[in-house]
């Protein structure tokens, strides 16, 4: 463990390492006891086993989490998707460790450091460290043997900075935490097996086909009016399927009506008057200029990258192929935006081209401009001849392989390469074989050879300028007057519906978790506020995203648990509506059975139809969809014999087995290595769902983050 305790020793108080530590510390602490993250407050953020996990406690792990993200990306600020993910991940790893934390234990499963350290730098890395290095460098990895270069890892982990350390902490902490739920999910999955005689029915379910004759009569035949529907028979049929109506969380149905703000007619005179003027400006830029330009626009970025005839977008594709350079194209309408094109440049450029590296090093600024005059030589002598021979002699690569192959790099495709920033790769795609280039990189010089490329193609350069079809502030302002206006005279529940059913009234159910919800394109606060209120609440006006508001009303809330009667009352009504239609039809049936298919279909007006080439298995039965009891029924009869009436989900059936054949019959024994196979594969997914529904686990993640 000598490389990773040095690197935690050498740790410095960078805010995304203390995060990093925290998080481990913690996860550790919820492995042995838990005591961290319970209290008794009455804002959970969760609960597992009867027990509170403290929103403030939760919140520490969540900015760390956040604050370690930043280090990981180099970044000030994350986006807020970005953010979101990264709590949303540190909850889920904690709820995990907490759900099989006990588990562990009591099995005595762990991961000691040699194990850790095998898995990081040893001679059995976890394919998550194959997929950090293979994400920083194909340099990493040995071209003979392909796997990794562990000389060139040890040299990368002893020499990281904070950023690097950060990253390299955070795959420590995820690898110890993946192997250790490897090991107790590999007990549980080698613990599963298909007995023989399962097998071997599971087999001649597969395989056994059966051809059936059968009436049936629909529901949709008997009138409403044709049977009754007491109060005692919805509370008889509530009481008998109670099960069916436990909800698992707490949920809310919530409607709301939508306030769209588009851009008025005096908008869009404002809006073409600015691209009228952007078009104008665009088009008499210097070439120098357009760059700045565009990301000035609501484009906000540059693309460096050449786009042969057929790889722009179709909008532009012919325009911008078919003029001259400075030739502009538009304003468009796309995505929300009017767009300008202009060509900004055409260039005959190689798809790919392989190029050999000569590495100078330097440790400080100083040496910077001492190197300078010798990486200059270099490049003024450099050709493809001599190139192999100069790296020999001077090239100082970490890579030692690259260096045995004269600094062959291999081949690269434009536009595919992150080794090069996009100028610097545009310089080297624009050159011929033979092209050297001097660039100053961290940590020394590279001297660059073009040593072969591929045919070249005319490709283009092509800027888009930008203006965001966006409505005034004096717009936003008038709807959302009219949105307020409508919440103030509608804020009671009645008043709510009577209105809003004259409007775009839209339902949508929700859980306090949900992520996103259909035509909302922000919804978290909108999420907040229906569990934050109570039934019958309306809401004041808000912004979901969009250039929309909405008013909302919270129409009914499920309570975790057995959902009242009242609440499932009509859709009780139409089942027991079926299942009295059914009885009917069946009395019907049985009354004409003696005189078989023919009879029965007399008795209740129907016809005797035939289906073939169904098995035990079948998923549904063609021209009638999914009957599980038609096919379930008829897997346990004998070819001639007649059912008795069977309620399905379309009507009443009676059918009869007319004949049975098999096809595709294999070996029992390979149904057993597939189905046990399957077991096991869905074996770690269900059984975690059974540990946190055992844990009796409540999220309220959805209320604070």
């Amino acid at each position: 463990m000598s490389v990773l305790e040095t690197i935690r020793k050498r740790a410095k108080l960078l805010v995304g390492i203390i995060g990093a530590s925290l998080v481990i510390f913690v996860l550790e602490d919820a492995l042995t006891s838990g005591k961290f993250f319970f209290g008794g407050g009455d804002n959970p953020v969760a609960i597992i086993n009867g027990k509170k996990i403290d929103y403030s406690k939760f919140n520490t792990i969540a900015e760390n989490a956040v604050e370690r993200q930043k280090a990981i990306e180099g970044t000030e600020s994350l986006r807020d998707s970005d953010q979101t993910a990264a709590i949303q991940a540190a909850f889920k790893n904690m709820v995990f460790n907490q759900v099989l934390a006990p588990q562990y234990m009591k099995l005595g499963i762990n991961v000691p450091d040699s194990e850790v350290t095998d898995l990081m730098i040893g001679s059995h890395p976890a394919a998550d460290v194959y997929r950090f290095f293979y994400g920083l460098s194909k340099q990493f990895f040995n071209p003979q043997t392909g796997g990794l270069n562990m000389g060139m890892v040890l040299r990368y982990v002893k020499n990281m900075n904070e950023q690097q350390q950060a990253q390299w902490e955070m795959l420590e902490e995820k690898i110890k935490n993946d192997d250790l739920q490897s090991k107790f999910f590999y007990l549980l999955m080698n613990g599963i097996y298909i007995p023989d005689a399962i097998a071997k029915m599971d087999n001649e379910d597969n395989t056994k086909n059966y051809s059936i004759s059968y009436v049936l009569k629909r529901y949709a035949d008997i009138p409403d009016n044709g049977i009754t529907v007491t109060d005692q028979d919805i509370s008889d049929y509530y009481n008998k399927h109670i099960y069916e109506y436990y909800n698992q969380e707490e949920s809310r149905r919530v409607d709301y009506v939508t306030f769209a703000v588009n851009p008025s007619d005096s908008d869009m005179t404002v809006i073409n008057r600015e691209v009228d003027t952007m078009y104008n400006q665009f088009k008499n830029l210097k070439p120098s200029e357009d760059s700045g330009f565009i990301v000035a626009t609501d484009a906000q970025v540059f693309d460096y990258q050449y786009h042969k005839e057929g790889d722009l977008p179709a909008a532009i594709d012919s325009a911008m192929t078919h003029t001259q350079i400075g030739g502009m194209y538009g304003p468009y309408k796309e995505d929300g935006k009017y767009k300008i094109a202009k060509l900004l440049d055409v260039a005959d450029l190689p798809d790919s081209l392989r190029y050999s590296r000569i590495i100078i090093q330097v440790q400080n600024q100083a040496d910077f401009d001492k190197m300078k005059p010798f990486a200059d030589s270099l490049k003024n002598i450099a050709t493809v001849e001599n190139f192999p021979d100069l790296v020999k002699a001077n090239s100082k690569d970490p890579d030692p392989e690259v260096t045995q192959k004269a600094g062959d790099m291999g081949w690269i495709i434009r536009g595919k390469q992150n080794f090069f920033p996009a100028s610097y790769e545009r310089q080297l795609f624009e050159g011929k074989v033979g092209n050297v280039l001097e660039l100053p990189v961290s940590g020394g010089y590279l001297i660059v050879c073009v040593m072969d490329q591929s045919e070249k193609h005319k490709n283009y350069h092509v800027g888009i300028a930008m203006k965001d079809i966006d409505p005034s502030t004096s717009t936003q302002q008038k709807v959302f007057a009219q949105a307020s206006d409508f919440s103030g005279k509608n804020h009671t529940s009645d008043a709510f519906e009577k209105a809003a059913g004259q409007m775009n009234r839209r339902v949508v159910d929700m859980s306090e978790n949900e992520t996103s919800l259909a035509g909302i394109q922000t919804p978290r606060d909108f999420i907040r506020w229906a569990y934050n209120g109570k039934e019958g609440d309306v809401s004041d006006v808000m912004s979901v995203g969009d250039n929309k508001y909405i008013v909302a009303h919270i129409m009914r809330v499920s309570k975790m648990g057995t959902t009242p009667l009242e609440q499932v009352k009509e859709e009780i009504k139409l089942k027991v509506a079926v299942d009295k239609k059914a009885e009917k039809i069946m009395a019907d049936m049985k009354s004409a059975l003696s005189g078989g298919l023919a009879s029965v279909a007399q008795k209740v007006g129907g016809k005797v139809d035939t289906a073939s080439g169904l098995t035990f298995n079948s998923y549904s039965i063609p021209s009638l969809g999914k009957e599980d009891a038609v096919l379930g029924t008829m897997s346990a009869m004998n070819t001639g014999a007649v059912s008795q009436p069977i309620q399905g989900e379309l009507g009443v059936y009676v059918i009869k087995v007319e004949n049975t054949y098999y096809t595709n019959k294999t070996d029992y024994r390979l149904t057993q290595m597939e189905e046990t196979r399957a077991l096991r594969n869905r074996a770690p997914n269900e059984a975690y769902n059974a540990l946190l529904k055992k844990a009796g686990f409540v999220s309220h993640l959805g209320k604070y983050y």
